[in-house]
């Protein structure tokens, strides 16, 4: 943003008038600042580009530095690009702040844009006394009295946190609208504001060591953000990096299982009644395991189970040979048996078993050529569908699979 020649004189009106009831400066909604005074919005109009200003502020801006926008740098034309703002003036009206000499007896509640008015007009403003302290903040917008060194240092202990946000406040504020500057003159500006009264800007400067004091604070703070922002950072990619460590152990972990079961496999199925229901509407879902092995370096298979073709009141239980990286040193067709076992949770006498054996004639165990062999083996109808509640245990399923490799001499391979 940008700053123009005649925004001297608003700036310390908002300085006089921005008081809040406890005689703290009043922030401003971004919405209600005009960004070339940095004060309340006088006269509000709005331009082409969608930037509002104080009326008297934009048109005296356009005429002494050029037709175009501060914000933006659009060009502006005052007869066709400049709109009163009706809305914001009501909103602005609106608004009630209290009267600075407020501690003195003058309860006074108005706008802020009518303050400036009642503040030099106010019959209170002659109460105040030479004796009278102000704060040491005042020239950030603490506008407090006091008549003893005492109740300043009161004041002072009080307020720390709402001062070091007044300054932090007035510093970005110079920041953003002087981008041009160095960081000194940014500095000096906060302790520069503008004579009033034939009051000379010496007499309104802070004491040296206030000054360097501030100045000390707010390096501070914004290290301390910097290295807050940092923190922050290298957090987010600790987490993220522990994220993608625990995702890969629990990975690794479960692959390691599946790959050391010597081929007894246990499939439990949560919810299963939601996974019934949607075979059940769809005749062509299927449910698969995950891979298991007959052994370290053995087949790699996996279940499946879906509604049966031949009758659907049936459920089907079959497995698939996966492909592996074992293939090329094991012995095609697969030869081996195989058992399958629907557990009863309360009672094993009434698990259901079937053992069947491999048939090298089939293709189901012949060596894959892609990820799943299309072909399976098992039992179409294994169980009827209607007796499966009495061997659900929580909504869960439970099947127990083994699977027993033979080589050619029709000797297990553990």
């Amino acid at each position: 943003m940008a700053t123009s020649k005649n925004s001297t004189e608003p700036v310390k009106v908002a300085e006089e008038s921005g008081i809040c009831g406890d005689g703290m400066k009043e922030y401003l909604e971004p919405r209600f600042e005009c960004p070339i005074c940095l004060t309340w919005l006088r006269d509000p109009v709005l331009t082409s580009c969608g930037h509002k200003f104080c009326s008297r502020c934009i048109y005296t801006w356009l005429q002494k530095e050029g037709a175009c926008c501060p914000i933006d740098s659009q060009p502006l034309k005052s007869e066709s690009d400049l709109f009163r703002d009706l809305y914001t003036s009501r909103e602005i009206s609106q608004q009630r702040t209290t009267c600075v000499y407020r501690q003195l007896g003058c309860m006074t509640e108005l706008s802020p844009v009518d303050m400036e008015t009642h503040i030099n007009e106010c019959t209170y403003k002659n109460l105040s006394t030479s004796n009278d302290i102000p704060c040491s903040f005042k020239d950030v917008g603490c506008m407090e009295l006091f008549c003893s060194k005492e109740t300043l240092r009161i004041h002072l202990d009080k307020n720390i946190n709402l001062h070091l946000t007044m300054i932090l406040n007035s510093l970005s504020r110079i920041s953003m609208t002087q981008n041009n500057v160095s960081a000194l003159s940014a500095e000096s500006k906060l302790w520069d504001p503008p004579p009033k009264n034939g009051t000379s800007v010496s007499d309104k400067e802070p004491p040296p060591d206030w000054q360097q004091l501030l100045k000390n604070l707010y390096e501070r703070i914004v290290v301390l953000e910097q290295q807050n922002r940092e923190l922050s950072i290298t957090v987010s990619n600790q987490k993220n990096q522990l994220t993608a460590l625990q995702t890969s152990i629990r990975f690794n972990k479960d692959e390691m299982l599946l790959r050391n079961c010597n081929g007894v496999y246990i499939w439990k199925l949560n919810s299963f009644r939601e996974k019934l229901n949607a075979m059940i509407d769809d005749p062509l879902k299927m449910y698969y395991s995950s891979g298991f092995y007959t052994g370290p370096n053995g087949y790699k298979m996996c279940a499946r189970i879906n509604i049966s073709s031949k009758d659907p009141e049936f459920l089907s239980l079959l497995l698939h040979i996966m492909k592996s990286e074992n293939d090329d040193a094991l012995d095609w067709p697969f030869n081996g048996v195989m058992y399958f076992v629907l557990i009863h949770p309360h009672n094993s006498e009434k698990d259901i078993r079937e053992k069947t054996c491999s048939r090298p004639d089939l293709e189901a165990f012949r060596k894959p050529i892609c990820e799943l062999n299309k072909r399976s083996f098992g039992y179409v109808e294994f169980v009827r569908i209607q007796d499966l509640i009495d061997f659900l245990r929580k909504d869960t399923l439970t099947f127990r699979i083994e699977v027993r490799a033979y080589d050619k001499f029709q000797l297990p391979l553990l």
